[in-house]
């Protein structure tokens, strides 16, 4: 009998009691580096069709908007150093706070709240 196995689990899902719902984003240009899953993502603004424009969350980011958390990258890696991309993000769920990735000097710390305000819930997760 064949045993159950999973293949490359990043240990980015922490359940699923709360429903994952995603949802296209747009990526904006210019950012520092590439983004990787788990990427912690602020809503900076709109494109014309109603797509979330978003860029990696950071507490230090000017405008303001750029500090607070609404998603989390569900994409294996993102390029848009040069240009806006096109992205999947987790806008609901239960995820590992330890696998999540933030902008500059931010931690969990830093947005833990938020992000459990905006039904994206974090767990300790223990293995």
């Amino acid at each position: 009998m064949a045993a159950y196995t999973v293949d490359g689990y990043d240990k980015l899902i922490a359940g699923m009691v709360e429903p994952i719902v995603t949802q296209s984003v747009i990526i904006n240009s210019g950012a520092a580096a590439v983004m990787e899953r788990g990427t912690v993502l602020s809503r900076t603004g709109f494109a014309a069709d109603g797509t979330w424009q978003c860029a990696i969350v950071n507490s230090a980011a000017t405008p303001a908007a750029e500090k607070v958390p609404v998603a989390i990258l569900a994409d294996v890696e993102v390029d848009a150093r040069t240009a806006a991309v096109r992205a999947t993000a987790y806008v609901s769920g239960e995820f590992n706070r330890a696998a999540l990735k933030f902008g500059g000097t931010d931690t969990i710390a830093t947005h833990e709240a938020a992000l459990n305000n905006g039904k994206i819930f974090t767990k300790r997760v223990v293995g």
